[in-house]
């Protein structure tokens, strides 16, 4: 079974190996790496959490875990990593942003544990490791990080952000979603996540790239169509905005925005 197969068979529904059971390292395991990451490595090391406390729990560990360091979802590797390169690299990604929301509220429930156990009540800080919000969040971080390998691996993490527009616009000007929109709102070119990293971590590592720059020329001139679509909504006229959704100055900005982001991560992609 190769790298990508066992990513996808997370993603799909299916198990990384445990950290209690013998596993047998899928073929090319460094290319299970990618922004100073082994996503795999990672996934075992999050999988482990479980062991480290089980065995802390049952005094069967010299690891002396305090609540406070826990808690806190920026002092594991992973952790450090959200922070420092993975933001840098992947801070546009919706994905991203999931995993670091989820990853935080998994080292809370970690905490809220190992605070139990410390308490005395050994038997109630077990039944929070074996189920609940524990068992959820951490199966939801395993999940989310082998996505963002196979998004990210795939140079589409940004792409696959820019491209749910459409949808979303699409099924606003249907009727058929709850999200809310204003013209003023989605006309700026910094409120959605991909806007946000390129006025943000973006721009300050690669704002002197020409690719760079074609990225943010052709993403702010995006939002300026979607706000015209949406404008269309505004007048009444939602057959024009639908119309407009799949070809014109949107449709052209949107494909262009896309081309751009393929170019900046063939840039940014390591020579080999």
């Amino acid at each position: 079974m190769g790298v990508m197969d066992w990513f996808k068979g997370i993603v799909q529904g299916g198990s990384a190996p445990t950290a209690s059971a013998p596993k047998a390292a899928p073929a090319g395991e460094k290319s299970a790496e990618i922004a100073g990451l082994n996503f795999k490595t990672a996934i075992d090391a999050h999988m482990k959490w479980k062991v480290r406390l089980e065995s802390y729990i049952n005094g069967t560990s010299d690891e002396d875990l305090k609540v406070e360091v826990i808690c806190r979802d920026d002092q594991c590797p992973l952790g450090k990593w959200i922070y420092d390169k993975g933001g840098e690299q992947f801070g546009y990604s919706e994905t991203f942003v999931d995993v670091k929301a989820h990853h935080a509220h998994f080292h809370r429930c970690a905490g809220s544990v190992l605070e139990t156990a410390q308490k005395g009540d050994k038997e109630t800080a077990l039944k929070l490791l074996r189920g609940g919000d524990y068992v959820k969040t951490s199966e939801r971080v395993k999940m989310l990080l082998a996505r963002m390998f196979i998004i990210a691996s795939e140079g589409r993490a940004a792409v696959d952000t820019h491209i749910k527009w459409k949808s979303r616009l699409q099924s606003y000007v249907k009727g058929e979603s709850a999200e809310m929109f204003d013209v003023d709102t989605v006309s700026r070119d910094d409120q959605c996540a991909v806007g946000q990293w390129i006025h943000g971590i973006g721009g300050e590592r690669f704002g002197k790239s020409p690719a760079f720059l074609a990225v943010r020329d052709h993403h702010a001139h995006f939002h300026r169509c979607a706000g015209e679509v949406l404008g269309q909504v505004q007048k009444g006229d939602k057959d024009r905005a639908l119309q407009m959704l799949e070809s014109g100055a949107f449709a052209e900005a949107s494909s262009n925005v896309v081309e751009s982001i393929v170019v900046l991560f063939e840039e940014m992609a390591p020579s080999t």
